[in-house]
């Protein structure tokens, strides 16, 4: 290649055929990774693997970091010229497809801008006017050109692409990561927008239409198939809904109808890749930490003797555990001091509680060594039981800080630790620690109750 040759690849104009984007698309990858390999290791002896581009935020890397934020700053700085460069070829790639431009976004979203790459990898170049645009014969034949026979049946169509991998990912890979929880959703609407569009081009709300739809269609199987009960459906669509818009996006800005015969086999293949590559690196779940806080009108001697164990609680109020969530029921102690075991009763089964520490009456810390399921699905069926219900969320230890406060008051505090081995484990960080800090004010204020009653009574008052 000339220096001519060279300064027309890297200018803003011109556009870039698919040949030339996959080859300079790894190359750049792969001078990326060793440079930050290279860099995080000679100089701040930190492992750099691949997956820390395909799963963002994992746990491990504050770890490794120790707090040196000069890491940080050091591949950031590296990485600007590969975002310049890649975002320029994949303008000109888009140009290519005559595609508009805006969809450069995606080139900025995790996951996603692997399957973008996949799908611009193998879109032809835009017809010419001369040239005449016929889908496949064989595609053309299945799919009809009434309107609405081809939304409905384009809806079904991604739909039945996206459930085998799902399959495979949740009950093979037992992977509930990006692949799951990204990949399928945009896949779903990326899919049906382009078969939708095989005999026309349609609206940007026809797209946007046939995306929600399929996204409401997978969830409907997966529910009447017993894959998941309703609740986890709910989270999980708060996330895949928009995704499944995201991906009608992009097939709005490529609709074409050669397109749609390429574009799902490939981001099947490609997306099974990515969900096994990220089952292979295996990752570690993601550390999190829940703190909920009560005032008490009674002294830390008289509460500490009802957060070490404490009785039935009353019936629940709260909507929110009527769903199929677990919820405390009550607490036993075998034993006093470090070594005693606490068992915390839920609806669902006993944490197993070993005490840690035993400070009497300012700190109880124990380890969970055994839990039960965090939940019971909400489902016409007998029983709906999907692996994220074992091991996935796991309790890892919890603590009791009782707080001394003038005029006899005590301020509890109550800690639960976690590990969480859902991705991307920020989103899924939210309801998790909502419904840790439900669970803790369940307990808190029953705490809350019992003590003040007994500070109050006349035993009480003459021991104060």
């Amino acid at each position: 290649m000339d220096v001519k040759s060279i300064k027309e690849v890297l200018s803003w104009r011109g556009e870039l055929g698919r040949g030339l984007y996959i080859v300079v698309g790894l190359a750049l990858f792969l001078i990326k990774w060793n440079l930050d390999r290279l860099l995080s290791g000679y100089f701040f002896s930190v492992s750099w693997m691949p997956y820390r581009y395909l799963i963002p935020g994992m746990e491990g890397l504050d770890e490794a970091l120790d707090g040196r934020r000069d890491l940080l700053m050091t591949l950031a700085v590296t990485a600007l010229p590969f975002v310049y460069l890649g975002v320029l070829f994949t303008v000109k790639r888009l140009r290519s497809i005559g595609a508009p431009l805006f969809l450069v976004g995606l080139f900025f979203i995790p996951f996603i801008n692997l399957l973008f790459f996949v799908v611009l990898s193998v879109l032809p170049p835009r017809q010419t006017e001369n040239e005449v645009d016929h889908p496949p014969h064989w595609l053309e034949r299945t799919l009809p050109r009434d309107r609405w026979a081809s939304f409905f049946l384009s809806a079904w169509a991604a739909v039945l692409v996206g459930l085998p991998i799902l399959a495979i990912g949740i009950n093979y890979l037992q992977s509930y990561g990006w692949g799951v929880f990204v990949g399928i959703p945009f896949m779903l609407g990326l899919i049906a927008t382009l078969l939708h569009a095989v005999h026309q081009r349609r609206t940007f709300w026809e797209c946007i239409s046939v995306a929600v739809s399929a996204c409401a269609l997978f969830g409907a199987c997966v529910f009447f198939l017993a894959m998941e009960g309703i609740i986890c459906l709910i989270m999980a669509s708060v996330i895949a809904v928009p995704l499944s818009c995201l991906g009608a996006l992009a097939g709005f800005g490529i609709q074409s109808s050669h397109h749609a015969s390429r574009v799902p086999p490939v981001l099947l293949l490609s997306c099974l890749l990515l969900m096994g590559f990220e089952k292979m690196e295996n990752p570690k779940p993601v550390p999190y930490s829940v703190t909920s806080m009560v005032e008490v009108d009674a002294p830390p001697e008289v509460v500490w003797s009802h957060v070490v164990s404490f009785s039935e609680l009353p019936p629940v109020e709260d909507w929110i555990f009527k769903t199929g969530l677990a919820y405390p029921l009550r607490a036993e102690i075998e034993g006093e001091g470090v070594g005693a075991v606490r068992h915390c009763v839920f609806s669902t089964g006993a944490f197993v509680e070993p005490i840690t520490i035993w400070n009497e009456p300012r700190h109880l810390r124990f380890d969970v060594t055994a839990m039960p399921e965090p939940m019971q699905e909400w489902t016409f069926y007998s029983d709906v039981h999907p692996p994220h219900l074992e091991g996935y969320f796991q309790t890892t230890q919890g603590e009791f800080v009782l707080e001394r406060l003038p005029g006899g008051r005590t301020r509890l505090h109550g800690t639960t630790w976690y590990h969480n081995d859902l991705w991307p484990a920020s989103y899924w960080k939210v309801w998790s620690d909502h419904l840790i800090h439900r669970i803790h004010l369940r307990v808190l204020r029953h705490v809350k109750q019992e003590a003040e009653a007994d500070a109050t009574a006349p035993s009480s008052r003459h021991r104060r």
